[in-house]
């Protein structure tokens, strides 16, 4: 992790266990005890249980009313069907919001892009990335489809972060962005909403060769 030990414990606790997850150093299937975790990272067990609740609204872990909680499996028949609708979707939510961006929504989603081309750190390299797509469909986001979006793009938080620990994922994904933002100020709907379902499609291109990598492994689960 980098930077300043955050204000609270529970920023601490949150902070610590997404960049955990997020980096592979917690491997999907983990039990998380509140206890343990709490003795490691210094704090009591309420900033440590108020982290996990969170992080399972976000989809990182799966609480068990009877097992405790567990840091989320990964399925590739899941994050197939969650890209395939993303695919169809984010460019349809993108025409919506695009004509009421104005510019000072773009300078702040620039300023945001401008951040992750210097940020390191997985775990604030993904919530930079989901503040700047924020910024693309506010317009939008109390409609049904915003909604729908939001939820696929929390399911699908691990799987990107799978993505990224690939060479240069980073740097390309950070490519798209400014490009995006050039479409959107130039107001050319049409190629951002092509660029969009590109950089969904080769995401999960990325995400099955991770799978093929690691398909003798606990990372993923093949149903």
């Amino acid at each position: 992790m980098t930077g300043n030990r955050p204000r609270t414990n529970y920023e601490f606790a949150r902070q610590t266990l997404r960049s955990d997850i997020l980096d592979g150093r917690v491997q999907p299937g983990s039990r998380l005890v509140q206890t343990e975790l709490a003795t490691r990272l210094g704090v009591s067990t309420t900033p440590v249980r108020e982290a996990i609740q969170d992080l399972a609204r976000e989809g990182l872990v799966t609480l068990d009313p009877h097992r405790g909680a567990f840091v989320r499996s990964l399925s590739l028949a899941e994050v197939r069907e969650i890209y395939e609708l993303r695919i169809v979707l984010e460019p349809m939510l993108l025409r919506r919001t695009a004509a009421e961006l104005d510019e000072a929504d773009l300078d702040r989603a620039e300023h945001l892009y401008e951040q992750m081309a210097e940020e390191h750190d997985l775990s604030r390299w993904a919530e930079l990335n989901r503040e700047f797509h924020h910024i693309l469909f506010a317009p939008a986001e109390d409609s049904r489809l915003a909604g729908i979006i939001a939820g696929l793009r929390d399911s699908a938080t691990p799987y990107v972060a799978l993505s990224l620990r690939e060479p240069d994922q980073r740097e390309h994904s950070n490519a798209e962005h400014v490009e995006l933002l050039g479409l959107l100020r130039a107001q050319d709907i049409d190629t951002a909403e092509e660029l969009t379902r590109q950089h969904l499609a080769s995401t999960l291109a990325i995400i099955e060769q991770s799978y093929d990598s690691t398909a003798d492994s606990p990372t993923f689960e093949s149903r």
